[in-house]
């Protein structure tokens, strides 16, 4: 059917049908929700592409959190971590530079990695604490940790292959992403209640990192729900400020990683092995500690 058409608009007005025919091509190789609402805009050449002007420059916020966690965090992993935040630096610029649909791709995989780091070693924690040490704990928190990661992103291409809307893809990524932090959170949070560093900068650093990112989540809303950018919107670069807040969140995470892979290296040792209570789970102590709201703690 579509061959037909393009015959016949061919034949009848072939200007306006090559003109179409880039504007449909055009169309399809970006990606298209309002990541640029209240910035300016400028066209890349006659690729049908735009180059996001703040929301790309503001990218090198992600470079500034990742790169002090590169010579200042003691765990390789940490480390790693930090490297990796500045390859989300690059492909946030690349995203926003271009805004085509292979640059989003480009913009999610390097986070992706980063939260994978994170649930491995929040997922080997919780081991530890349950007493499951060995390769075969090993094999299990890499293969978790992989899971998560290669279906963030496995899922939003997905759906964009099947002609789902690019807001809607952006919603569902931001949604696996933002799980996958907050199951992080949750397990730093009560590992370091456990441990007693809660008061002190761990507990800071969780803090922070949880405040910055809902104030992000408040000035980026707009990307995954069509019709929002209007009125006020239009006046300020908010996805811009989305960058801002979450790599302040992204550098808390680093030094929380960091905290929490020592933690765990220190529980890891024999003599804190033997006091290991298998019967009961982390979660389980910490309600009756009543760190978590019990419907028994009126």
């Amino acid at each position: 059917m579509s061959a037909s058409v393009s015959s016949t608009c061919s034949a009848s007005a072939p200007e306006a049908c090559e003109a179409w025919a880039q504007a449909a091509a055009s169309a399809a190789k970006r990606f298209i929700n309002d990541d640029a609402c209240g910035d300016y805009v400028f066209p890349v050449g006659d690729t049908g592409l735009e180059f996001q002007a703040i929301n790309a420059l503001s990218a090198v916020c992600f470079i500034a959190a990742g790169a002090p966690l590169i010579w200042r965090a003691d765990t390789p992993i940490a480390r790693a971590y930090g490297l990796m935040m500045c390859g989300v630096g690059l492909g946030s610029f690349s995203y926003h530079a271009t805004t085509s649909a292979s640059g989003f791709i480009i913009d999610i995989v390097p986070m992706a990695v980063t939260a994978a780091l994170m649930i491995f070693r929040g997922v080997h924690a919780l081991q530890v604490d349950a007493g499951e040490t060995g390769q075969a704990a090993e094999t299990t928190r890499f293969l978790i940790a992989i899971a998560c990661s290669f279906f963030a992103v496995y899922i939003p291409w997905a759906l964009m292959a099947a002609g789902i809307s690019h807001s809607t893809v952006w919603g569902v990524w931001a949604l696996m992403f933002g799980s996958m932090g907050a199951v992080f959170g949750v397990i730093s949070l009560m590992v370091f209640f456990n441990e007693g560093i809660l008061h002190g900068k761990p507990g800071m650093d969780l803090a922070v990192a949880i405040a910055c990112v809902l104030l992000g989540l408040v000035c980026s809303v707009h990307s995954f729900i069509p019709g929002l950018c209007e009125g006020w919107r239009t006046a300020l670069p908010l996805h811009a400020l989305w960058h801002v807040f979450s790599s302040v969140t992204a550098n808390r995470c680093g030094y929380i990683l960091d905290t929490l892979t020592k933690l765990v290296s220190t529980m890891e040792e024999p003599a804190n092995g033997c006091k290991k209570q298998k019967g009961n789970s982390l979660l389980v102590r910490l309600l009756k500690r009543d760190i978590l709201p019990s419907q028994f703690s009126m």
